[in-house]
């Protein structure tokens, strides 16, 4: 197979580097049409000779690199995320939806709540992980309590503050760590949050290790890799999508959930949980997602 792949950067140049690390027997080209001209130029003189393409968004609006796979015949895979399935519920609803791509692909995504969603408005999806992680072995315990979450800058409430807010207010002695936001225009702020701001990907590991609680309360969402990598770091989730090893809770349960999760970990010493960290192991490592990944690539592109 010879695939194109386009849509977000973050996503889709991490995912052609990996199926081309891990396929002797295809090639994985990703071309950032989102941003580059050069790159809009080079999908066109490729497009005619792949076998498709993968856009690692789902589109529901018009593209002009959709148009010319259309335009050449070749088979669409929409690899759905957690905003573009907010934007086509959206447009379905105002009459905006624009569906020529919508009926032409096939669709994926990673999270069985994107797929009831989507099938609410006649796309039909199936599930497929892309995400994976690096897990380096991991011995020691928590060494007391403390919290993090991401919270985007200017979008705070969005993504729970209200919630962390109350939690944090009710526990003083805990230390509450947001990551994105710099809490600016925050009101009433609680004397044990500190806002990190943007931090590097080191900083951001040190920070996972020795945090044993991670909260993620946003208004809507896809399978998040944050969960993914507090889970293989044996920490405690709470989360408001339903998952077999997460703390699922509601806007009504949060602060219920929060207080039974300190509670355990009280209990158990703040151990790691060993079953998060087998789970991801055994689940999210690099060969087995990529391998069932390109199986249902060969199969569709074939």
């Amino acid at each position: 197979m010879k695939i194109l792949i386009n849509g977000l950067p973050y996503f889709s140049e991490r995912i052609a580097q990996d199926l081309n690390d891990c396929s002797e027997r295809h090639s994985f080209k990703f071309l950032d049409t989102y941003n580059s001209k050069w790159a809009k130029l080079e999908f066109a003189l490729r497009i005619g000779r792949s076998d498709g393409m993968i856009s690692m968004n789902g589109v529901s609006d018009q593209s002009g690199s959709l148009d010319l796979a259309i335009k050449k015949h070749r088979k669409i895979w929409m690899q759905w995320q957690g905003t573009d399935v907010l934007l086509a519920l959206n447009r379905t609803k105002d009459g905006t939806i624009y569906r020529k791509y919508i009926d032409h692909a096939v669709h994926f995504c990673d999270a069985p709540w994107l797929i009831d969603e989507l099938k609410s408005i006649g796309i039909h999806a199936e599930l497929m992980h892309y995400k994976w992680l690096f897990q380096p072995a991991i011995k020691t315990q928590f060494q007391q309590l403390a919290v993090y979450s991401y919270v985007s800058k200017g979008r705070e409430d969005f993504y729970g503050w209200q919630t962390i807010k109350q939690s944090a207010f009710n526990h003083p002695e805990i230390p509450f760590y947001i990551v994105g936001s710099e809490g600016e225009n925050l009101k009433d702020v609680p004397a044990n949050v500190d806002f990190r701001g943007w931090v590097n990907q080191g900083e951001m590991k040190i920070l996972q290790s020795n945090t044993p609680i991670f909260i993620r309360l946003t208004e809507h969402d896809g399978f998040s890799l944050s969960v993914l990598e507090a889970l293989a770091n044996g920490s405690e989730v709470i989360w408001n999508q339903p998952h077999q090893l997460v703390n699922f809770c509601n806007e009504e349960t949060a602060l219920d959930a929060f207080e039974s999760v300190c509670e355990r970990l009280k209990a158990n010493g703040f151990q790691r949980s060993d079953e998060n960290i087998a789970y991801i192991h055994n689940n999210f490592n690099k060969n087995v997602v990529m391998s069932r990944l390109i199986s249902k690539m060969e199969e569709v592109f074939g």
